[in-house]
């Protein structure tokens, strides 16, 4: 069943979060990071092999290096969850990792 494994982050508006990404390779290269409000809404993507897109939250995204997305100065539209997957020549590798971030206010 999705989303049973999730994790889930717990921040308070204008702090700074670090999601893991658990299922990262041996480098950040292959990293993707994509982002939905609710579960079946549309995938934003934040980051695409290893690299920033260019989103309104650009400025403050940054990939750690263990792969995992670090976001400064959250705001209360931040919430929602947060999608890790590995892609080696284009192809899914393993389980991707999902994360919820919920901002307290």
């Amino acid at each position: 069943i999705s989303g049973v494994d999730d994790d889930h982050v717990f921040i308070s508006s204008g702090g700074n979060v670090s999601l893991p990404c658990n299922n990262a390779l041996h480098d950040c290269r292959s990293t993707a990071w994509n982002y939905n409000r609710f579960r079946h809404s549309a995938a934003v993507e934040l980051i695409a092999e290893g690299m920033k897109k260019n989103t309104e939250r650009h400025e403050r995204l940054s990939l750690g290096s263990d792969c995992s997305l670090n976001i400064k100065n959250i705001t209360k539209e931040d919430y929602g969850y947060y999608t890790c997957r590995q892609y080696v020549n284009e192809q899914l590798q393993g389980d991707e990792a999902c994360v919820y971030l919920h901002v307290l206010h």
